[in-house]
């Protein structure tokens, strides 16, 4: 793949600190979404998308008499109101703020572009944490990871007819598309494929790329390229960690062989 970011910097194991300090910030930009933008079925509207030109997170926009965007820069971490564009209209930079400082400065801010206030409060989550920002090169590896993926994730997209767009979801910080692979009354039974990087959780210390099958196969899990397996316990989907690919020659080469590897064993599972 073009334009791949060279992966590796820091250990993928020294990422988790500065991963749920983006992931709580997070939040301020997408209540914003969950406020003021039309619903969606699928919550949508509180999602973000990559923008490659802010380098960030951003949402769709808000109308206004100059419409904007919210949005998260993993690095240098900022909250972000952007333009249609890449034009920057009010910026928060995240060195030493609480969460509480990012939704006070984010309710101010798009009072004074709405032009009067809100009719309800931004939604706060249920704990708000007090530590500091201030690891700069996990941040700035964290961006490499979300561009990288954001750029493998819309290839799968194109070469997936029914996938959805390439979004990042706020409640587990992920970035992912879905392949539909059919229709069916309730969407609960409709099979789908997720494909995504996740940059950790409680069963991983590190970002990994994953393909879920849905509904969880029931048949045999073949062979995986690019040293990925399958993940049996709770979830059945296939998995690549970071520290899998980081070291080798080609890291982009061994993710894409991975994710297109995975994605035919799925739909092989799925069609059984």
């Amino acid at each position: 793949m073009r334009d791949w970011e060279t992966l590796g910097g820091v250990d993928p194991c020294q990422l988790a600190d500065a991963r749920l300090q983006l992931h709580w910030m997070a939040q301020a930009a997408s209540a914003v979404g969950k406020r003021l933008l039309p619903h969606q079925p699928d919550y949508g509207e509180q999602s973000f998308q990559w923008s490659a030109g802010l380098r960030a997170f951003v949402q769709a926009p808000v109308e206004a008499a100059r419409p904007f965007r919210a949005g998260l820069r993993p690095s240098p971490p900022a909250l972000l109101l952007a333009g249609d564009g890449d034009e920057i209209l009010r910026e928060l930079p995240l060195e030493d703020r609480t969460l509480e400082d990012a939704f006070v400065w984010m309710s101010e801010q798009i009072e004074e572009l709405l032009g009067r206030p809100l009719a309800q409060p931004l939604e706060r989550p249920g704990e708000l944490p007090r530590h500091s920002v201030s690891e700069a090169n996990a941040f700035a590896e964290i961006a490499r990871y979300f561009a990288n993926a954001d750029r493998l994730l819309r290839q799968v997209r194109d070469e997936n007819p029914g996938a959805s767009p390439v979004r990042c979801w706020p409640h587990h910080f992920d970035i992912a598309t879905l392949i539909t692979l059919d229709a069916a009354a309730d969407a609960e039974s409709a099979r789908s494929i997720g494909v995504g990087l996740s940059l950790g959780d409680e069963r991983f210390s590190e970002p990994y790329f994953y393909v879920l099958p849905w509904p969880a196969p029931k048949g045999d899990l073949s062979e995986l390229a690019g040293g990925g397996w399958w993940h049996t316990e709770g979830w059945t989907g296939a998995v690549l960690e970071a520290s899998r690919f980081t070291g080798a020659p080609n890291q982009a080469r061994q993710v894409e062989d991975f994710l297109s590897s995975a994605v035919v064993a799925c739909r092989r599972l799925l069609r059984g």
